[in-house]
């Protein structure tokens, strides 16, 4: 018995349909269409729509920069680094590096090399920043029976034998992406997490579940609950297993045009959450030194 609103048995479901096969199940195990399809097919879709969001989760990973170290490791699944900051206790930013050419006479200031993040030249005095990225997907989802909500709303305590997936064993994987509260009855429940540490096998979300759960609860680590985005992730891992079974050029074809269609409307949904102020160049960054100026011949007030 499992929640229907799970999102790997949704596409494990969603797959073995398009893909009706009597060979099938006795072939692939769940655990290998997880492994070899479902995760490879949802981290290809996540990055074919991430440039387009109006909705990122934006993290901040802390680096405490010394006056002596170069190279400092980045946390796993970034895909995109937004800026490298400091705040004061009211959150406004008061220091920020910036990125510059490898052949800029004052060094690079900092620049990512693999895994590592290099900062050139190192910094005058020792100070803790805030690197903010967007997390590119790149992680293993897992359903488990028997997680636990702590009394604080948000600390997560993570099972150690997953029903069905698989748990992360990377330092801050799971950051930026959706821990679902699933109960067989009540209210489901979906907040972003904002962070994951693997020595305390703990995830702690940004938001509070707003219902108590005493002792053990199902949950899930998964993408958003989106169905066209789970929708494009099933379409593309069954044409994925596809190749392997050498489905017909007809089925192929059908399941094509299905795959394209759940990409398009995803990706038109997350383009276009943020309306107010619709699609326009920002020319008021921290990047042009003319903005104030720019401000001040534009602006307007409403009486």
């Amino acid at each position: 018995m499992h929640s229907t609103a799970s999102f790997i048995y949704t596409c494990l479901e969603r797959v073995r349909g398009y893909l009706d096969d009597p060979d099938f199940d006795a072939k692939y195990s769940n655990d290998y269409l997880i492994r070899h399809i479902i995760v490879p097919t949802m981290v290809d879709v996540w990055s074919r729509i991430n440039m387009n969001l109006d909705n990122p989760i934006v993290l901040r990973h802390s680096i405490s920069l010394t006056t002596s170290d170069e190279y400092y490791t980045l946390p796993p699944s970034i895909g995109e680094i937004w800026r490298i900051a400091r705040r004061d206790s009211n959150g406004n930013i008061i220091e920020e590096l910036m990125p510059r050419n490898e052949f800029h006479p004052s060094g690079v200031g900092w620049a990512i090399e693999g895994n590592v993040l290099r900062v050139d030249p190192k910094i005058g005095v020792a100070q803790t920043f805030e690197l903010y990225y967007v997390s590119n997907g790149d992680m293993m989802p897992h359903y488990a029976l028997d997680g636990t909500l702590l009394g604080d709303g948000k600390t997560f305590t993570l099972t150690t034998s997953a029903e069905i997936g698989e748990i992360e064993r990377r330092q801050g994987a799971y950051a930026g992406q959706i821990l679902r509260l699933l109960p067989l009855t009540g209210k489901i429940e979906e907040r972003v997490i904002e962070s994951h540490d693997i020595d305390t096998g703990q995830v702690v979300t940004r938001l509070p579940f707003e219902d108590a759960h005493d002792g053990n609860v199902i949950y899930e680590i998964a993408p958003i609950g989106v169905q066209s985005l789970y929708e494009a992730i099933s379409a593309g891992s069954a044409l994925k297993l596809g190749a392997y079974r050498k489905i017909t050029q007809s089925q192929y074809v059908m399941i094509t045009q299905q795959y394209r269609a759940a990409v398009k409307t995803v990706t038109d949904n997350f383009a276009n959450m943020q309306l107010r102020t619709g699609k326009y160049f920002n020319k008021k960054t921290v990047d042009n030194p003319a903005y104030d100026e720019i401000d001040n011949l534009y602006s307007w007030h409403t009486p």
